[in-house]
């Protein structure tokens, strides 16, 4: 037999050894089932292999480029096939329906090999066997990395979810997280942990003078400068408008108080520069109270609020500890 005929063979030798998934396999082992294999040409669009139908026949990409599409809950992935490459393989392997839609995504010539002669061409050469093999670990190297990168992505978006955007602080998303864990393990655990609330003081004569944006920038003033007055593990938010509140593990009621005054301190000597030349002085009302047996994050930071509302009754730029049972201490 002349194996060279393209008029008894859909591809010469030359192409044989020129696609991938026939490296290093010896021609004349799988000649003779190339006689029972044909070349089809496909228009753009064209749909080859479809979860839908039954799947008769493996796809050998000679020209052009094929898209593969996987659809699921998750959403869709896209992936090509190039020349050498091949289709329709795994679903003739564990003999189930196609999980992906394969088409052509421009004009593209293909050699079309029917299932049984593909599994008897497998079982037939050790090497394309060994080929297959490697275009599907690659496939499955590459959707694992699709994967981990997807997974990296839904993370950050998860992280950035619980940033507050204009202060860099977290917000109460996070705040229900990680404070409901903290308290938790602080009940257990019967460790120390305080709570402030911290209010700007006189905020909305700010908006109402200044302007939003004047507002806004100190509001982005007092993040920064409670953060550089807390320790490393101290967890400051953003909780809603002007307030702010932090988690204190570890700290006990005297911890809390030289906290406490370091920040209003540090408030007081802080003061924000509009571009126009105005300065703004700011200072803040904090309240505290510290973990009891039983507390939840709600009520523990409701009673660092009622003490924050106390050091504003009592002229404000205070520090007040919530004594419980109705007592409150001005410091």
């Amino acid at each position: 037999m002349n194996y060279d005929e393209l008029e008894t063979l859909p591809i010469s030798r030359n192409t044989f050894y020129n696609l991938d998934i026939f490296k290093n396999v010896q021609f004349e082992k799988l000649a003779g089932f190339l006689l029972s294999c044909s070349t089809e040409i496909v228009e753009p669009g064209t749909k080859l292999i479809y979860p839908e139908l039954e799947n008769q026949r493996l796809i050998i990409l000679l020209e052009g480029l094929l898209e593969v599409k996987l659809e699921s809950q998750g959403g869709e992935f896209t992936d090509t096939i190039k020349p050498g490459h091949c289709a329709g393989e795994m679903s003739i392997f564990d003999d189930i329906k196609p999980s992906a839609t394969v088409s052509a995504k421009e004009k593209s010539k293909l050699l079309i090999i029917p299932a049984d002669v593909a599994t008897v061409m497998v079982h037939a050469s050790h090497q394309l066997c060994l080929n297959f093999l490697h275009i599907l670990s690659q496939r499955l190297r590459n959707n694992n990395k699709v994967v981990c990168e997807e997974q990296y992505h839904i993370r950050c978006m998860e992280e950035f979810a619980k940033i507050d955007p204009m202060t860099g602080l977290h917000n109460r998303r996070w705040l229900e997280e990680m404070y409901t864990r903290e308290i938790n393990r602080s009940n257990i655990g019967n460790f120390s942990l305080t709570a402030f609330m911290i209010d700007v003081d006189h905020f909305k004569n700010v908006n109402d003078t200044y302007g939003h944006l004047a507002g806004d920038q100190v509001l982005i003033s007092v993040a920064r400068t409670l953060v550089h007055s807390l320790r490393p593990s101290d967890m400051p938010v953003r909780y809603g408008g002007e307030e702010f509140t932090v988690f204190l593990p570890g700290t006990t009621t005297e911890n809390a108080k030289v906290i406490a005054e370091r920040i209003r301190s540090n408030m007081e000597n802080m003061s924000v520069v509009l571009p126009d030349g105005n300065v703004i002085p700011v200072t803040v009302s904090i309240g505290f109270a510290e973990r009891v047996d039983g507390d939840t994050v709600a009520s523990l930071i409701e009673r660092a609020d009622q003490a924050v509302y106390q050091a504003k009754e009592n002229g404000r730029n205070r520090v007040c500890q919530n004594l419980g049972g109705g007592k409150f201490n001005l410091l």
